[in-house]
């Protein structure tokens, strides 16, 4: 009991001398620092002032720490606003990114359609086989666009199959790379060896063509090979492929070779229908040299050439 008395003694003290000290340090602060009360002010101010920077160091930290626990919630809500932000601005920049991927896509299409001189509907891909190889395609015109089945389906990189079905607002596309495709096509000429005719066809597991020649037929790797005159569904020099490999056959009876197509049928978002029938002319405009006839398509990543007939 007496040690309690004793301590509730010593908090009265301490809080009379504390309300001295403020009581005097106004009137200091109101009666300017000279006088008897400037004097006893500034007596204060020297017994309080370690005292009062105990109290900030103990206050300041739990200062901090409130002001961090009443902010939380706002730092929070601010982050999940801007982390928002900078998703919409990111879904935004793809978009723009994708559209002008589009318009540079669509641009190469009309150019080969101006290029062509036969009727032709540029059509969207809408549908494609489940495999690596997609062996045909769904896209979104058909009778009404005046597509036909076996008309040849190309890009501006060159062939790309050709019509099997066809509906009111659709059809379907076989690619040239499905082991059932088959084209005919044509070599370059090569000084002392004229062009030669052979037909490709697709193979099954691979995007590679592969083309029969007779024995003696000049051909060469990074050759171009394009439709044939000969073919009976396809306008001539139609860009196919470029030769990848070249083969003797054993006991010579023949050559095979490998042939890499022009265009990467997955990464096809268009395709051209030509609405062109055999003996109609030709499909598209060519320049005519004396030896020499060269395909205009927009996206060819080669001249073509054949030899002229």
């Amino acid at each position: 009991m007496v040690a309690a008395r004793r301590a509730s003694r010593r908090r009265s003290v301490l809080i009379v001398i504390v309300l001295t000290t403020v009581t005097l340090i106004t009137l200091d602060t109101r009666n300017g620092r000279s006088g008897p009360i400037g004097a006893i002010g500034r007596a204060a101010h020297t017994v309080v002032g370690p005292v009062q920077g105990l109290v900030d160091d103990v206050a300041g930290p739990v200062s901090d720490w409130w002001h961090g626990v009443s902010d939380a919630g706002h730092l929070k809500s601010d982050n999940r606003r801007l982390r928002q932000q900078v998703a919409a601005l990111q879904g935004k920049e793809r978009q723009a990114d994708l559209a002008i991927q589009d318009d540079a896509v669509l641009k190469k299409y009309l150019a080969l359609q101006n290029s062509l001189l036969a009727k032709s509907a540029t059509a969207q891909i809408v549908g494609r086989d489940p495999g690596n190889f997609d062996p045909t395609l769904t896209i979104d015109k058909g009778t009404e666009s005046g597509i036909a089945v076996d008309m040849a389906v190309i890009s501006p990189e060159g062939l790309v199959g050709r019509v099997i079905e066809v509906w009111r607002g659709g059809a379907k596309v076989r690619v040239l790379t499905d082991p059932t495709f088959a084209v005919g096509v044509q070599t370059p000429g090569h000084p002392g060896a004229p062009a030669t005719t052979g037909a490709a066809s697709g193979q099954v597991g691979s995007h590679d063509l592969i083309v029969q020649f007779d024995q003696g037929t000049k051909v060469a790797v990074n050759d171009v090979i394009v439709t044939s005159p000969m073919s009976t569904l396809f306008p001539p020099g139609i860009p196919v492929g470029s030769v990848a490999t070249v083969t003797e056959q054993p006991g010579g009876t023949g050559i095979v070779a490998t042939v890499h197509p022009f265009v990467d049928i997955g990464g096809l978002q268009y395709v051209t229908v030509l609405e062109w029938v055999p003996g109609q002319g030709p499909a598209f405009a060519t320049t005519t040299t004396t030896s020499t006839t060269t395909s205009t398509l927009p996206g060819s990543t080669t001249s073509t050439t054949r030899a002229g007939h």
